[in-house]
């Protein structure tokens, strides 16, 4: 796992590397339909426009002290995508149509505002709280929020343009670090979607060796779930995939019985099962 301050000078090159990639773009592109099922090209870009906006300002928020929810923002801890999908569509297409010819150049700005804010954070500052409609986090992780956002936005653009398109690979010590801990966008908590209660819980286990390993048990018990260190206890399915896999399988990106066929995801267990684990990771 790389450190904060490498994460740090990741994002900014990474950040730098996509302006040059959407800049190269031809025009027919930007209206082409990406991966997010209701965003064109241009609006996933609009989004994290949006999206480079209000990490910013939290962040400036909890710098000063602040912590509480904006106006218009739901309480900390009790936000989550099932509750405002639409609005969040919504959002960024009036966002991008409101910018207009100066989408790029608004993107390039609140994306260099943001990671120079990050870059910029001392030690003290990185411990800071700071508001999020997942919960309240440490000033420093959202250096990994953005990351997550950064890396899988991109490939709803690019997987939409290019068949063969992966994760950007310095993107996943962040999203790795997200499906581990309980907070926030990007963790498993916010990327879970509830479903009917099940008779028995269902335990998933995950053999992840590279890139990034993590190894980890999913237990669903359909109207919730928990995450764990791999236990004696026997799995009802076991997953083995790459890293870039294992984030788009629990961002919703890609269907488990797509990863399967495609032979990206290798299962022991109950094949049926195996299938299921999407209608409860949908991500955003």
């Amino acid at each position: 796992m790389t450190s904060w301050e490498d994460r740090v000078k990741s994002l900014q090159t990474e950040s730098q590397h996509f302006v040059e990639y959407l800049n190269g773009l031809p025009d027919d592109d930007w209206t082409k339909q990406s991966a997010c099922d209701l965003w064109q090209v241009h609006d996933v870009v609009a989004h994290l426009i949006g999206n480079a906006e209000f990490y910013a300002g939290t962040v400036e928020r909890g710098l000063k002290g602040e912590s509480e929810a904006p106006e218009g923002r739901p309480a900390a801890g009790t936000g989550h995508p099932s509750l405002g999908a639409a609005g969040t569509a919504e959002g960024a297409i009036t966002n991008r149509e409101r910018l207009g010819d100066k989408l790029m150049s608004t993107f390039e700005a609140r994306a260099n505002h943001l990671n120079q804010l990050l870059a910029g954070l001392n030690a003290q500052d990185r411990e800071k709280p700071c508001y999020h409609p997942g919960g309240i986090v440490p000033a420093e992780n959202f250096v990994d929020l953005r990351f997550k956002e950064l890396g899988l936005h991109e490939w709803d653009i690019r997987s939409a343009l290019e068949p063969e398109a992966s994760l950007m690979s310095d993107s996943l010590d962040s999203m790795v670090i997200l499906i581990k801990e309980s907070f926030a966008s990007g963790s498993l908590r916010w990327a879970f979607w509830p479903g009917p209660s099940l008779p028995r819980p269902v335990r998933y286990r995950f053999d992840v060796k590279e890139p990034v390993s993590i190894a980890a048990d999913i237990v669903v018990e359909g109207d919730q779930f928990r995450f764990e260190e791999p236990t004696a206890a026997p799995a009802d399915v076991t997953f083995r995939c790459d890293t870039g896999t294992l984030a788009l399988l629990t961002s919703g990106r890609i269907p488990a019985a797509q990863a399967i066929s495609s032979g990206r995801l290798a299962v022991e267990g109950d094949a049926s099962l195996a299938e299921q684990f999407s209608q409860w990771f949908k991500g955003i």
